[in-house]
């Protein structure tokens, strides 16, 4: 008891260093553990993740912008163009005149195509060097909401087990209840029928806490909410 009391008051401190605000750990929290089923599909995840997690999106910033540096460093081998044209038009008189020009020019400043040709191979390199980064984002994205799903997966899986062995301790709990009232079984064997009853009762709420907090760990990796349906667990 005393371990779980001190337990509780650690995790009271954790919850108000996490949300900024230390006068939460006075807080008495409200006993809601939430025994809804959440509805994910591993396909639409990933989706969600690709556009809603902050790092892919920044190495998917950083990929674009060095691919319009090989641009923009290819660009000084090419000319100035510019282009011209006047119109002039003259009166009835004899020395009156009227005509037109136009023209396109194309010029060259001065450069150092050797020093250009290495700017290029430079933004090139750096725009490899960020298409692998980006490429190695997404991998980290798939692994780490791979993981936060199968672990969903297992605890969801372990609440059916925990809850079907709570069931079966509370009969065996209450038929040593029944058997110690009419004198075929001692105190012992029933308190130890109590006991085993409220160890699965603990092992249940602990699958179902277990499994929200994978949920919740699902959430951070996707950088987005997950569903919740109307079926209990």
């Amino acid at each position: 008891l005393i371990k779980a009391k001190n337990t509780l008051e650690l995790a009271a401190v954790q919850l108000a260093n996490a949300v900024g605000l230390p006068e939460l750990a006075d807080v008495i929290l409200k006993d809601g553990l939430n025994t809804k089923e959440y509805d994910v599909n591993f396909e639409e995840l990933i989706k969600v993740a690709e556009t809603s997690r902050p790092s892919l999106l920044a190495a998917k910033k950083r990929m674009d912008a060095a691919e319009l540096n090989i641009r923009s460093a290819k660009r000084a081998f090419t000319p100035d163009i510019s282009a011209f044209g006047t119109y002039q038009y003259g009166g009835r008189k004899v020395n009156s005149d009227y005509g037109y020009s136009a023209g396109v020019q194309l010029q060259y400043s001065a450069l150092n195509l050797m020093l250009l040709k290495k700017q290029v191979d430079e933004a090139n390199a750096t725009y490899k060097k960020y298409v692998a980064d980006y490429e190695q984002e997404r991998q980290n994205v798939y692994l780490d909401v791979k993981s936060a799903y199968i672990n969903l997966m297992n605890s969801h899986d372990s609440i059916a087990v925990s809850k079907l062995a709570l069931q079966h301790a509370k009969e065996q709990q209450y038929q040593a209840f029944r058997r110690y009232q009419v004198g075929l079984e001692d105190a012992i064997v029933l308190k130890d029928s109590e006991n085993t009853y409220l160890t699965a009762q603990l092992n249940y709420y602990s699958s179902l806490l277990q499994y929200n907090i994978n949920a919740a760990e699902l959430e951070r990796v996707i950088g987005a909410p997950i569903k919740e349906t109307d079926k209990d667990l």
